[in-house]
């Protein structure tokens, strides 16, 4: 995912006339990119804060790091966050729960939430979720697939066997990010934190701060 981190145009504008009535147009590309890049700063901070009090995704998996913040530039008055990675299994990312004899592994992906058996009902049949670690020794929850059977075998005759396994995969860290972002409407909380600020970096210029 990448956010865009810029005021909107009627922020600009109103601050743009109001330097230039003073006679201190010059200022205001720097003052813009101050209050751009302290927002992408802040808002860094809030989207990973916000992820990690929405989700149970772990530390390890989910680190402030994750998110890379470019900031603006005289040239390019535009900030970005992004956030990017795999893909990871449910086990490795989020809090989950092992099988046991009659219920199938579980895993709680929102901290609001509650643990849900991992189980797939399919042609008759309930396939439920387990924890198995394979030979490479990678750890991860696992379910059985519907009507794909493992090598050497098929779905009738002499090779009749079980069907082919394959791990439960996770929502990523970017996604999870993403979610929040639009869920939490973080977009008209940056739009205002910059109008805030580019308001304050003016005032700094009028009265001769920098």
């Amino acid at each position: 995912m990448k956010i865009q981190i810029a005021p909107n145009q009627a922020a600009i504008n109103a601050i743009q006339k109001r330097l230039s009535d003073l006679g201190k147009e010059e200022t205001f590309g720097n003052a813009l990119k101050k209050a751009i890049n302290e927002v992408a700063t802040a808002g860094k901070n809030l989207l990973y804060n916000e992820t990690r009090s929405e989700y149970t995704i772990k530390p390890a998996e989910f680190k402030k790091g994750d998110i890379v913040r470019k900031g603006a530039t005289a040239r390019r008055l535009i900030a970005t966050l992004s956030v990017r990675g795999e893909t990871p299994g449910i086990r490795k990312a989020y809090k989950t729960r092992k099988n046991s004899r009659r219920k199938s592994a579980g895993a709680m992906v929102i901290k609001s939430g509650a643990m849900k058996e991992l189980e797939l009902k399919a042609n008759g049949k309930s396939y439920k979720a387990f924890l198995a670690k394979m030979k490479t020794g990678h750890e991860g929850i696992f379910q059985r697939t519907p009507g794909k059977y493992m090598k050497g075998h098929s779905s009738s005759g002499k090779t009749k066997g079980r069907e082919a396994i394959k791990e439960i995969m996770a929502m990523s860290k970017a996604k999870a990010a993403e979610m929040v972002y639009e869920k939490g409407n973080l977009y008209t909380d940056l739009q205002e934190e910059i109008s805030y600020r580019l308001l304050k970096h003016m005032n700094a210029v009028i009265g001769g701060g920098k």
